[in-house]
């Protein structure tokens, strides 16, 4: 009996030590998840303190000196809730002051986040004073020009205010050629539609015709003040006419291959403050404090849910069953045995 007690003592420390162990890995999980709360507390009072600080800190407008060089820019940024919005990415117009008589090319890969407005503003050229105006390209596909000193006005691949054709689909890289004698847009690289478009009435409309002298629209580009990425065209109404476009790969030139714009630049402060993020800084020659203000959250792990069911009963079940199975078989090898004599 001695022997028996001895090995059921020992293998009843084998079952109660690992699930002590285990018991004390859960309460120390438990601790350690009760101290999450309290930062969640945190997070919510200092969200409704960026909140109130929001409100009596109106978003900034554009600062040329907190322009950083980026690869990609969204579109569909802005503060406004109701009525027009403001622009989040505007520059003096490259074309300003060059020559663009031989004509110009503008090229751009566009990519949609959302649906499509077709009113919306992909880009657009601004002009003020004599060269009052604009020159705009729309998610729609959707190329607009209006200065009445200069020709007037055409809608090019619209029909009351609708889409036509749309040719970014869930990306592309568009490019429109401007020419004396007319435009054409192209959709990765396939040829989509030019002036001629504008003798269709249920694809095109306006002053200029397929036949018109279309110097006039190069010479009102070389006097225009503003590139506006985002807004410009004669529709900036929020929530229906944001681009809901990332935009990249931006090269602007002359007909003879002068590069007049290659490089996209955005308000790091502005950008940032509208929920944002400056991606992919490019320019080596920038201050190197620019790259440092960036805050890159690599991995997070406290920011995972994970949802799972504890191996504890299991672990003890199966411990508890081979426990009983070898004071089986321990009393079965103990037992006196009797043999018969032959």
């Amino acid at each position: 009996m001695k022997k028996i007690f001895l090995i059921i003592l020992f293998i009843g420390s084998l079952i109660f030590a690992p699930a002590e162990k285990i018991e004390a890995a859960q309460m120390d999980g438990e601790q350690e998840s009760a101290t999450e709360p309290e930062e969640d507390i945190d997070a919510s009072v200092s969200d409704q303190d960026s909140e109130s600080d929001s409100e009596e800190n109106p978003v900034p407008t554009i600062n040329p000196d907190n322009y950083v060089n980026v690869e990609m820019i969204d579109l569909s940024l802005h503060s406004e809730r109701t009525g027009t919005f403001t622009p989040v990415y505007s520059y003096e117009n490259p074309f300003l002051g060059k020559d663009t008589s031989q004509g110009v090319i503008l090229e751009f890969y566009a990519k949609p986040t959302w649906e499509v407005h077709v009113l919306g503003t992909i880009f657009s050229f601004i002009g003020s004073g004599d060269y009052d105006g604009r020159l705009y390209f729309t998610p729609g596909s959707y190329l607009g020009f209006n200065s009445a000193p200069f020709g007037g006005f055409f809608d090019a691949n619209l029909f009351n205010y609708s889409i036509v054709d749309d040719y970014i689909k869930d990306g592309a890289k568009i490019r429109i050629e401007l020419t004396p004698s007319g435009f054409a847009v192209y959709s990765n690289d396939t040829f989509c539609y030019d002036q001629t478009i504008l003798d269709d009435e249920f694809r095109g409309s306006g002053d200029y015709t397929s036949d018109s002298d279309f110097s006039q629209v190069l010479k009102w580009l070389s006097g225009a003040d503003t590139l506006s990425f985002g807004y410009g065209s004669w529709w900036n109404t929020a929530s229906s006419d944001e681009a809901n476009i990332n935009l990249s790969q931006v090269n602007f030139r002359l007909m003879d291959g002068t590069v007049v714009m290659d490089q996209l630049q955005a308000d790091k402060v502005l950008v940032e403050s509208l929920g944002g993020s400056v991606e992919a800084l490019v320019d080596n020659n920038n201050d190197s404090s620019l790259l440092e203000d960036i805050e890159v959250e690599v991995f997070d792990i406290n920011s995972v849910h994970y949802d799972g069911v504890s191996v504890v009963p299991y672990v003890i079940a199966v411990v508890s069953a081979v426990a009983v199975l070898a004071i089986v078989v321990v009393l079965i090898s103990i037992r006196k045995r009797t043999y018969e004599d032959y």
